[in-house]
């Protein structure tokens, strides 16, 4: 059985594929999208749900409506899968990946730390579809391995979004491969939500960074 795909990995389901939409009445735009060679991208399912099947989602662009369809798929009928496009990949993709407007802001955000990104500007670079509108923020992964690198990141992605005037939003991927919003770790709040594939749960924030690169 092949390995389970992390959350925001991109998958390409085989054209015999034997995939469900979680709402019937959205099978045949998934069909469609399905039908165009595009991807979906792998979701976090509840830690109590029974089924065993990978979980996906394919976000639509704001023309129709910013849905997210939802489907499952058994994980044998993913023929291909990769990480989110990097922010280096996706400055140097063309025009059509994002606004002219945007480029000194994401090659100073690319300046900052090395970066994955999903949301609206790798659904764009992936599709041609329009996501990105003036307003857009931009969602980013960073991977961090230690307190200090994840403060010095936070402390630069504020200064970044007073300089730009745009929100940057996204989480920071732990050891254990669990994530946080980069926003809420750098709050205050003795707890944080941490996010993996199987669900969701509060965790101290001093144990975010254990040896064992998992929460106790």
């Amino acid at each position: 059985m092949p390995e389970q795909p992390a959350r925001h990995t991109l998958v390409w389901l085989a054209a015999q594929a034997d995939w469900q939409a979680d709402l019937p009445a959205q099978e045949a735009r998934l069909a469609a999208w399905f039908a165009r060679g595009w991807p979906a991208v792998v979701a976090r399912r509840a830690a109590d749900d029974p089924d065993p099947r990978l979980r996906l989602g394919v976000p639509l662009p704001p023309g129709e409506g910013k849905q997210r369809l939802a489907l499952r798929v058994p994980l044998l009928d993913i023929t291909r899968q990769q990480a989110p496009p990097t922010l280096a990949e996706l400055i140097a993709a063309p025009g059509l990946a994002h606004p002219p407007a945007w480029a000194p802001a994401l090659q100073a955000l690319d300046a900052i730390a090395p970066a994955r990104v999903f949301g609206a500007f790798a659904w764009q670079a992936l599709t041609g579809l329009a996501y990105v509108h003036a307003g857009s923020d931009i969602d980013l992964l960073w991977r961090v391995h230690s307190p200090d690198v994840a403060n010095r990141l936070v402390t630069r992605l504020h200064a970044w979004e007073v300089r730009f005037g745009r929100r940057v939003d996204g989480e920071l991927l732990l050891a254990s491969g669990a994530a946080v919003n980069w926003r809420e770790y750098a709050g205050t709040t003795r707890q944080v939500l941490l996010k993996c594939i199987d669900g969701a749960s509060l965790a101290p924030r001093e144990a975010l960074f254990d040896a064992a690169g998992v929460p106790a």
